[in-house]
Parts: C-alpha cells; structure tokens; sequence
C-alpha cells in the first residue's frame, strides 16, 4: 500500500466511519503543528462527506515549554484568554464534531520542566476546557481522538529512526485494521464483539471489579445503576461514532468512594505531559492515600493535588491481552494506544454516559451518584498476561472475567 493510498484509507475511516461526519455539519480538528500534511487528507474527505466548514486549530507544544521555562513570574501562568471557554463551549452548543488528532513532533518536550508550573498552567488550561471535556464525556457531539505518527514518537515506540516510516506503518496498519478488504466492515464487526462483552457486564451487575496480580489486589466499587460501554456510541442528536480509533476496551465509571487495595502499573504513562514509569498506588475507601512511582513521582504528586477527584476513580476499563496492541509487543508511549493494550483505571473525572440517564443528570445529581468530578481524567494501564479479574457479587462470591490476562466471558 503505497504512502498515498494509505492517507485515504486512513481519513476515510476516521471522518466516514469514526466521526460519521454528517451533512451540512461543521468539523473541528485539534492537532500539532507537524501534522499539516495528513490534516490536509481529514479536511478533503470531510468536505466531501458534507462538512459545512472544518476549522483547524493547531498546537506547539515548543513554545508551550518555552512559557514554562521563561514565563518571569510563576503567576503569569494564571492567565487564559477569556474568549476560549466562550468558544470551546459554542462548538457544543452549535453541534460540532470534534477530531483530536494526535501524534507528537516532540513527544519528551516537557521531561526536565518546573512540574510546580508545569501543574500551574495545566490546571488553568484544565478549568478553561471543563465545560467542553464534560461535554464531551457526556456524548454532547460526535468526537473522536486518533493517531498519526511523526518520526520523533516513532523512535520512541521502534527504539529508533531507522527507515521509521515503513517500520510503524507494519506495526500501526493492523492494529488500525487497514489490512482488511473493508475496513469500515472489520470496525463494525469488531464493535460486534465490544458491545457482546459489555452486554455480559451489565447483565451480572457486578457489586465490585477485583484485580489480582504482582502487586495489584485491588477492588473497585460500582453501583447498580452502572453500565459499561465499549466501541461506538450515540450523541445527543442521535449520531452513532466511534470516540477512539484504535478501541478494545469495555469500561464503566466506577462508585468513586469504595475503591480499596493496591495496585501497580503495568506501562509508563504521560501525566501532565512527562512520563511517568512503574507507578502505584493504595486506595482507601475511594482515595489514594500512598503512592510512587519509578520515575517522574512528582509529576505524580502535582498530578493528585490538581483538585479532590484527581485521587479518585473515574473510570475502570478490561481489556485482554488478545489484543492487536497487546501482541504487537511495543510500548506506545500514547495514552490512545496503551489504554487499549491493558486493563486501566482513569484517576479523574467519570463518564455520565456509563450511568444510566447520567447524560440528563445535573453536576449535583452526578455527584449523589457517586460520580467523580475532576479536572483531569489519566488512564493508568494495569493489566498484563500475569493479570486476572474478577466480578464480584453482592454476597461475597466471585466469577472470573479474565484469567491470566484473558477474556473468558
């Protein structure tokens, strides 16, 4: 497949099968600068899906480190423009789709930064986006998060630069599934599949999801009027798509106060920008209440003071080790791609959507619902082939979801 008609393949699913661009409607794309060339590809076959207008927005992350570094009074870094959340919140209003497209050009740009300004400006940022990022988790609009890869990030997931494009492409395209004659086909049948094993989870109605591995026994709480969800959805208007692109996991919002035990990580993750590698954590009745990590813990640390539900649960995520991004045996060094790889557990905001009528709940109706509200949402991976949950009953019994990092349901 040349270079090409792998840009077309790609666009067509995201915009046609993941977005489910409509007619008449308007389109955002969110993304770094070095990816003029593929947003190019998103933008034609938009527009020839029907966008009215697709408005990009571009991103350097270089010279948000140089605001960090070079800002002269850490207070400065307080300040947004206060057009920004009126705008973010009129592409709710107004029925946008929403493309966030990643892949980094410089993926290590904030290792070494300030993390007490590094946390400053993001919890700012974090304020200024809240009405948006809640909308949303609350499926308001259409959205999706894909990946395109650059040469930097590659390096990191190949080990090096070395004919780098060709080399991720062997690894990125099934995992995309854009080896397949039809590729749209292969995601639907693969929601298929999702959706089968979300249907067994909501129908044992599980009182706790336990984690057993190397030091991980873990139990996270739910409630009975929890669903977990997986593959495409349905916004507000009716519109079925895809949020993510790769997707493999099935995942629901925990009850944020009954969360109990320790848990170790699995692979590194990105928290506010920087990698943090072999994190753990001990919760206590929903709270982190000790932590570490190997590398960068006190991006960890500005991580759990950015508000109360940071130390919290907002997400509890299965996945199995049958899956494409598990086998490819790499590290993603991206949140959208190792979250799919692994079981994890989002510290942060939960999804309304995996309540049931948690869409049409108010922020007080959430909050008795045991939901948490939070700032942020960080995935943190846990799962592996040494890996085996649980569903546990109300009396105390337990059935066995995955065993040995399968699937058995």
């Amino acid at each position: 497949m040349n270079r090409d008609e792998l840009h077309r393949k790609y666009a067509e699913i995201i915009i046609r099968t993941a977005i489910n661009q409509q007619e008449g409607k308007p389109l955002l794309i969110r993304t770094e600068i070095g990816q003029k060339a593929f947003v190019r590809e998103l933008v034609r076959t938009a527009y020839d899906s029907g966008a009215s207008l697709v408005s990009v927005k571009y991103s350097d992350p270089v010279l948000g480190r140089m605001r960090l570094d070079e800002v002269k009074k850490d207070e400065y870094l307080d300040f947004v423009p206060s057009h920004l959340e009126n705008m973010y919140e009129s592409y709710l209003r107004d029925s946008w789709s929403s493309i966030s497209l990643r892949g980094p050009e410089s993926p290590d740009i904030m290792e070494g930064v300030d993390s007490r300004r590094l946390g400053r400006a993001s919890k700012v940022n974090s304020q200024t986006m809240q009405k948006f990022l809640k909308g949303i988790s609350a499926n308001r609009i259409a959205w999706n998060v894909c990946l395109y890869p650059t040469e930097a990030w590659a390096a990191k997931v190949l080990g090096d630069s070395e004919n780098w494009e060709e080399r991720i492409w062997d690894v990125l395209i099934p995992i995309l599934r854009l080896d397949r004659d039809d590729p749209a086909k292969a995601w639907l049948e693969h929601d298929t599949e999702l959706k089968r094993k979300a249907e067994h989870m909501n129908r044992m109605r599980y009182d706790k999801i336990h984690f057993i591995g190397p030091g991980t026994d873990l139990y996270v709480g739910m409630a009975p009027n929890r669903v977990f969800a997986g593959g495409r959805c349905v916004n507000q208007n009716g519109i079925v798509f895809f949020p993510n692109i790769p997707t493999e996991e099935i995942f629901s919002t925990p009850d944020h106060t009954r969360t109990d035990g320790t848990v170790r990580t699995t692979r590194p993750v990105e928290v506010l920008g920087s990698q943090v590698e072999g994190a753990w954590f001990r919760f206590k009745e929903g709270k982190v209440v000790e932590f570490g990590a190997d590398m960068n813990e006190e991006v960890l640390d500005q991580y759990l003071q950015f508000d109360e539900g940071a130390k919290a649960l907002g997400e509890v995520a299965l996945v199995d080790v049958d899956s494409p991004i598990y086998r490819s045996g790499k590290i993603f060094h991206n949140i959208l791609f190792d979250e799919n790889a692994s079981c994890h557990i989002a510290l942060g905001n939960g999804y309304a959507d995996c309540i049931e009528n948690g869409t049409r709940m108010s922020d007080e109706e959430l909050k008795a619902a045991k939901c948490n509200s939070s700032l942020v949402h960080t995935d943190f991976m846990i799962g592996s082939e040494d890996v085996s949950v649980f569903g546990v009953r109300k009396d105390g019994t337990e059935d066995k979801i995955i065993d040995d990092g399968v699937f058995v349901i």
